[in-house]
């Protein structure tokens, strides 16, 4: 008999449509499940990798810096010692979420494998969809909170949103500029979009020192908006047969398998995409290429207690119950590497999120 190679995975159990799932063995199918999450934990990362730091800290120092003035004195004279100002804490959540899915015996014996893989797909949909709502909360919201960490030890700490006018110490541009903390945020507002407004979303990232790759988030709905706007460069399509000179030949193509996560042009000092998390009429923007990410992602320190999992089997006659938990946070970590701008209202104002 030939040797057979292969892993079991999802697309095994979904094709296994005419054995109950009793019959077809409980063990053998957990088994198929808990590789198909450790699979989708991995793409999770790498999504997250541009965005966020995914780490176990719950607090970090951000915003220090070193500045200071130099003061003219004469032949004799001395000057005053100067001192940095520390920079301010920031706290990254810890929060419990959980999917949970029940059968009946009977269920299991007159349903196939593939239901329960469909099930299974239902959870990891439900965590990608959470992971998104907890990035909108972090970039759109503009307001500081306290958050107690009711998962470890109750320790209440702050979590900060991007700069915001709190009055908390700013560092200093990379020029030398200087920004007034009471009064500087980084959520704009104008009451349809405009040239001047995106050019100041791209601005409030740039002038903080970021600048390697600078990109623009949006929605899909926004898509021909931001083309419209003057000043926007679109990149081609190509589907469009277009004789180019020798000297002139597109170093960017649109891609177009993709319509709501993909770059679809220059505005400025930056790159444009439509993403999943974007939101109708705010844009996001910030430096994908910067050390200190935008968002810190934080998660248990054990492995074994990360990304989605099965916490639980329960199997009591005639119920049989599955749990699916996930435990992790979003929390602002580099307050200057991020801006938002809202171009349907004259102040801004946060976006209502849903799950």
């Amino acid at each position: 008999m030939p040797l057979r190679t292969g892993t079991y995975d999802i697309a095994t159990l979904l094709a296994a449509r005419f054995a109950s799932a009793a019959k077809y063995g409980l063990d053998t199918i957990a088994q198929i499940i808990q590789n198909d999450i450790e699979v989708h934990n991995r793409i999770v990362g790498d999504m997250m990798g541009e965005l966020a730091d995914v780490t176990s800290d719950r607090q970090r120092i951000s915003g220090s810096s070193l500045s200071g003035t130099m003061v003219e004195v004469d032949e004799y004279g001395r000057g005053p010692t100067q001192r940095d100002l520390p920079g301010s804490t920031v706290g990254f959540p810890l929060r419990k979420y959980q999917f949970p899915i029940g059968w009946t015996q009977s269920w299991l014996r007159s349903h196939t494998p593939a239901d329960m893989a469909i099930a299974t797909g239902a959870a990891e949909k439900a965590h990608l969809r959470r992971i998104r709502a907890e990035i909108q909360r972090a970039f759109f919201v503009p307001t500081n909170y306290s958050f107690q960490d009711y998962l470890v030890d109750n320790i209440v700490f702050p979590v900060k949103a991007l700069l915001n006018a709190d009055s908390t110490p700013i560092p200093e541009g990379p020029n030398g500029e200087i920004f007034v903390a009471a009064t500087h945020t980084h959520y704009t507002a104008t009451a349809s979009l405009t040239q001047a407004g995106a050019l100041a979303l791209v601005t409030n990232v740039i002038e903080h020192g970021f600048g390697g790759a600078v990109r623009i988030v949006i929605n899909a709905a926004d898509d021909a908006a931001w083309r419209a706007l003057t000043g926007f460069s679109a990149y081609l399509d190509p589907r469009l047969s277009i004789g180019y000179p020798q000297t002139f030949t597109p170093g960017q193509r649109l891609d177009i398998t993709r319509l709501d996560n993909r770059a679809i042009g220059i505005f400025g000092a930056a790159e444009v995409w439509v993403k999943p998390w974007g939101i109708a009429n705010y844009a996001f923007a910030y430096d994908v290429s910067a050390t200190a990410k935008p968002l810190v992602m934080r998660q248990r320190e054990d492995n074994a207690l990360q990304g989605l999992r099965i916490a639980a089997e329960i199997d009591t006659y005639p119920l049989y119950a599955q749990y699916m938990e996930t435990e992790f946070g979003m929390g602002v970590w580099s307050r200057s590497n991020g801006a938002v701008y809202q171009y349907n209202n004259a102040s801004y104002s946060a976006p209502t999120i849903t799950v």
